[in-house]
């Protein structure tokens, strides 16, 4: 089991702490409660019963931890919370992360900062796929196509690069 828990650790530690860090917007805290979070499921594995995905059961015990800790940021968005909780599935993609490149090269904080920057519609897309909720979901969640939702995300990344120059 070990060496599956390693492999989960390896797959969703990255995506799941920048979710754990835009809940709370403190690298310290995010790190614990990504700690926290993997040391709880390994305690409690016999108990996932494989009902959603993996990231969705990890990403439950991370923000059940942060409720219970009371370390959620004052600032998260509403809507977004709301959408994952009536929706849990719609944090798994297979699509591969565009902002990746960002991810790597910047640290958290930055990373924050630039989509600060951006206007409300461009942040809410950001962090609709910093979750990897499909771009079908995000035109859907705005009443748009998956064009719509493609072309501003795009947008808002370039936007970011040319923020980091």
């Amino acid at each position: 089991m070990q060496a599956d828990f390693s492999k989960i650790y390896h797959e969703y530690s990255k995506r799941l702490y920048l979710f754990i860090y835009g809940k709370c917007r403190n690298r310290e805290i995010a790190e614990d409660v990504l700690q926290t979070t993997f040391l709880k499921a390994i305690m409690n594995i016999q108990g996932f019963r494989g009902d959603c995905a993996m990231y969705t059961w990890l990403s439950r015990i991370a923000l059940n931890t942060l409720y219970s800790e009371g370390k959620l940021a004052n600032n998260n968005n509403s809507s977004l919370d709301e959408l994952s909780e009536s929706n849990p599935d719609i944090f798994i993609s297979d699509e591969t992360d565009p902002l990746q490149s960002i991810i790597e090269k910047e640290n958290t904080d930055e990373l924050y900062r630039r989509i600060a920057l951006l206007n409300e519609d461009q942040q809410k897309i950001i962090k609709m796929r910093l979750k990897d909720i499909p771009f079908k979901k995000i035109g859907e969640a705005f009443g748009k196509n998956t064009a719509w939702a493609k072309m501003n995300y795009y947008r808002a990344v370039e936007k970011m690069k040319r923020l980091g120059k």
